[in-house]
């Protein structure tokens, strides 16, 4: 038991507390785990107390909705092997950038959110501040956080266009060049071959009449 609850229940055995004490005393029994003291009056539930977790989860979504309105990033950079046509391969990615004093509400978006990596930068010039950085690059993470997070708590918002326009061009992009991540291999490209690839689109058999080898 930690010293204030130690504190707390032998002023209340003495009767040296100040003020009425049954609201403290509930207070006490809440945050330190304690049973029942002497004295305290038992809790009336409240609609507050008995906030649901999902709407508390809401709650904590709009605050850091808000956090990432105002200094996170959606943008569009690209990789460096285009693919097999030639086209530039992009990397979509999201990211929040703040002075490192703010670590702490970086952390919390990243354990709420669940997802993405956390990295620390020097500063950039004299007198700038170092900064830590939450990143997410994954498109499978995009679809199962970043996308439904943006959705549902970025208010509209200059942020929220970007962001907008961001998701349009992940989706398009993904529709050019489909996703096979968890689908097995690719079939051959011939026409009417179902086995798998073994290098530039082919089979193994329609690869070695094409090469050879």
């Amino acid at each position: 038991m930690c010293h204030v609850c130690n504190d707390f229940i032998e002023r209340t055995r003495a009767g040296t507390l100040p003020t009425p004490h049954g609201a403290m005393a509930q207070l006490v029994e809440r945050l330190h785990g304690l049973e029942m003291v002497a004295g305290s009056i038992p809790a009336t539930p409240t609609p507050r107390q008995k906030q649901p977790r999902a709407e508390a989860k809401a709650s904590a979504g709009f605050v850091f909705g808000g956090l990432v309105a105002g200094e996170g990033s959606f943008i569009v950079t690209r990789k460096s092997t285009p693919y097999a046509d030639g086209v530039v391969r992009p990397r979509f990615v999201f990211c929040i950038t703040m002075a490192d004093r703010d670590e702490l509400s970086i952390r919390a978006l990243h354990n709420y959110l669940g997802s993405g990596s956390i990295g620390f930068a020097a500063p950039r010039k004299p007198g700038y501040e170092r900064t830590v950085s939450l990143t997410i690059n994954s498109l499978r993470q995009h679809h199962a956080v970043t996308i439904p997070f943006a959705d549902s708590f970025l208010l509209p918002s200059s942020k929220r266009r970007q962001y907008e326009q961001w998701k349009s061009a992940l989706l398009a992009h993904e529709a050019a060049y489909p996703n096979r991540w968890g689908k097995g291999p690719s079939p051959c490209s011939v026409e009417g071959c179902d086995r798998p690839v073994r290098g530039r689109g082919l089979c193994r058999s329609h690869y070695y009449a094409a090469t050879g080898y």
